[in-house]
């Protein structure tokens, strides 16, 4: 490949087009059409030194099968133990570097395209950076989003295999495709990745509907609240009362925990995801209220919903009106959540994504 064209798949990675297109997904194309695989599989060949058997493997290994739970007909796989990478050398790889390539000093991972002459994907490389303080860790207290002192690796390779893949920036929805450490699920002490709503549909858009493939629903309480270049930004969503004012926060707490009072209406916001095979997608949503950041059946219930959720945009809402129950303790935290799906009508790909919480103090 000469240095022209190399420059070019560069641009379309890091200043990827937001044209917009029938939903917020972008794509990286090549003669104004989206790229993809030929074969409708992406194998990546991975680094025996940066993912020998251990934990940063089995973080990997958890990347790749989450995207194999995608609804579209592309699917992905792994080969371990590669001696040797390079770029450029007709071989999907994924590596470790201090320095990936030449645009990189400020990137914490860069993946790198090449196209055949029929604009069909011929090769794509990841590469991580290597002085990022990533961890492996599914342990919310020690990940960035959650107050911890690490990146989320699984977060960010989700976002590269995004790319690796045929998916571009975007800017404007909540998207693994942006900000990807801030796009990220919680229940409890585990935060997970997973490729969102959002960008499943940019995949059924390239490569059709996997007709056999799974339903899946989540619940999330990250939201979009804005764009940082090409990249969409996320923050947490809230507690509002009736006339969709935000409660006031507690102070110096790691996670919001809003200020309630006993037998007070509040809002509850969230973001609902439809991210299998069936668009729309009715379901019953159960709300609850529990003495720590686990939400289950088990929970107190305080009522029930019902959302219909397209593969499209992810539906962030506050629509829906709790009441505060009169006996909590004063002065004691408690969790208000959802449930989607909590009555189990669908067979789901994954049932771990279904719940999360907010922190409510009671007056």
């Amino acid at each position: 490949m000469n240095a022209s064209r190399l420059n070019q798949l560069l641009a379309a990675l890091f200043l990827a087009s937001m044209t917009q297109q029938a939903f917020a997904y972008t794509t990286i194309k090549c003669g104004g059409s989206s790229t993809k695989w030929s074969g409708n599989n992406y194998t990546v060949r991975a680094s025996s030194v940066g993912f020998p058997v251990g934990p940063w493997r089995d973080a990997l290994s958890s990347v790749i099968s989450h995207w194999n739970g995608n609804p579209s007909n592309l699917s992905f796989g792994v080969v371990w133990n590669e001696p040797a990478v390079a770029a450029n050398n007709n071989e999907n790889e994924a590596w470790w570097e201090a320095n990936n390539g030449p645009n990189i000093g400020t990137y914490p991972a860069v993946t790198y395209v090449w196209f055949k002459s029929d604009c069909a994907l011929k090769e794509a490389d990841v590469i991580f950076n290597n002085s990022v303080a990533y961890h492996y860790t599914t342990s919310k207290t020690s990940l960035w989003p959650y107050g911890g002192a690490n990146r989320p690796f699984q977060t960010t390779a989700m976002h590269e295999f995004g790319h690796a893949a045929g998916l571009a920036h975007t800017a404007n929805t909540y998207n693994i495709m942006g900000s990807d450490w801030t796009h990220i699920h919680a229940n409890g002490a585990t935060a997970t990745a997973y490729s969102g709503e959002d960008a499943n549909n940019g995949l059924v858009a390239v490569y059709g509907l996997w007709a056999g493939g799974p339903e899946d629903l989540g619940v999330v309480h990250w939201k979009h609240i804005g764009s940082s270049g090409e990249y969409s930004t996320h923050g947490r969503t809230r507690i509002l009362n009736t006339s969709n004012i935000e409660l006031t926060k507690v102070a110096g707490t790691t996670e919001p925990v809003y200020r309630v009072n006993k037998g007070q209406t509040i809002k509850l916001e969230l973001t609902y995801e439809n991210l299998g095979k069936t668009s729309p997608l009715a379901a019953k949503v159960g709300y609850y209220l529990s003495s720590n950041d686990i939400i289950s059946v088990a929970d107190r219930f305080l009522g029930e919903g019902n959302v219909t959720l397209y593969r499209g945009v992810p539906d962030t809402t506050f629509n829906t009106f709790l009441v505060i129950p009169s006996d909590l303790v004063s002065g004691q935290t408690y969790w208000v959540g959802a449930i989607i799906d909590y009555n189990n009508a669908y067979s789901e790909r994954s049932e771990t994504n279904n719940a999360t919480y907010i922190g409510i103090r009671v007056n």
